[in-house]
């Protein structure tokens, strides 16, 4: 129904493709995907005829790690997750950076504390598009893509990242099972 791509609805159909064997189309998705990374480790929501959308949509970082570990494990391919590391590296560090925006001493005054530690608000779902609001789905999708930057780190055998964000998954889980 709109001509653009959407990494939420990317991965998942990505998903179901290499489940089905389709391995090189969910590949070059994902090769064309990271090319729209901001120089940040902002991973778009979407992508259109304009390019990248700038909106805030804090869902879309785990999704493009999931669907960066989702190629490896049905695939084995190292030589292809190599080469889409620095863009996973990129958007799990993103996500440590959004996180820090509320582990600031303000977010522990009681009517902030359910949100320290959590990302800021976003418009990840269409009726907070109007005022962006906190999220549990983003951050159960960046708690999700953390989990896999771990996996994927330590597959490649980068020891020293798959710890520091062993580190930071680790917490922000205790800040999200403390928020809820």
């Amino acid at each position: 129904s709109y001509d653009r791509s959407w990494i939420r609805d990317g991965a998942h159909t990505c998903t179901a493709l290499l489940r089905l064997g389709h391995t090189d189309e969910v590949k070059e998705y994902l090769f064309w995907f990271a090319e729209h990374q901001y120089p940040d480790g902002k991973v778009p929501c979407c992508i259109d005829q304009r390019g990248a959308d700038p909106v805030p949509e804090h869902d879309s970082h785990g999704e493009f790690i999931y669907l960066a570990a989702e190629y490896y494990r049905y695939t084995g391919d190292r030589i292809a997750v190599r080469v889409v590391w620095p863009a996973v590296a990129k958007a799990a560090a993103y996500i440590d950076t959004l996180r820090h925006q509320r582990l600031t001493p303000e977010w522990h005054e009681p009517d902030k504390e359910q949100f320290y530690g959590l990302l800021p608000p976003s418009i990840s779902h269409e009726g907070y598009s109007a005022k962006p609001m906190h999220s549990y789905w983003d951050n159960f999708w960046a708690l999700r893509g953390l989990r896999d930057a771990v996996f994927l780190a330590e597959e490649l055998g980068h020891a020293g990242d798959a710890a520091r964000l062993a580190a930071v998954r680790d917490q922000f889980t205790r800040d999200i099972e403390a928020s809820i």
